[in-house]
């Protein structure tokens, strides 16, 4: 292997890595935003599905303490929020 297609692959490596990073602190931005958008002081659990649904449209969800789930549409262009479904979990006997 020639020293140019070592660089060359080095390069291909940084570059990918930037573009993750990236991509993970957009989606963490993201995240945050919906968490402030709910105002719920009693999460248990959030989470953002990284790869959008369309164009830059990511589905994620909230889980609060009493079993509620809200799920939700972030758009990563304009910041709109759309809230998809919320459900509360039922206890069995």
């Amino acid at each position: 292997m020639g020293m140019g297609a070592l660089v060359g692959a080095s390069l291909v490596v940084s570059v990918g890595t930037l573009y993750q990073k990236r991509k993970d602190k957009n989606l963490r931005k993201l995240l945050a935003l919906a968490k402030q958008h709910f105002m719920f002081d009693d999460l248990l659990a959030s989470w953002l599905v990284s790869e959008p649904i369309l164009f830059h449209v990511h589905e994620g969800g909230i889980i609060r303490a009493d079993g509620t789930v809200i799920t939700f549409e972030i758009d990563a262009d304009t910041l709109r929020i759309v809230e998809t479904h919320e459900s509360e979990v039922t206890a069995v006997d």
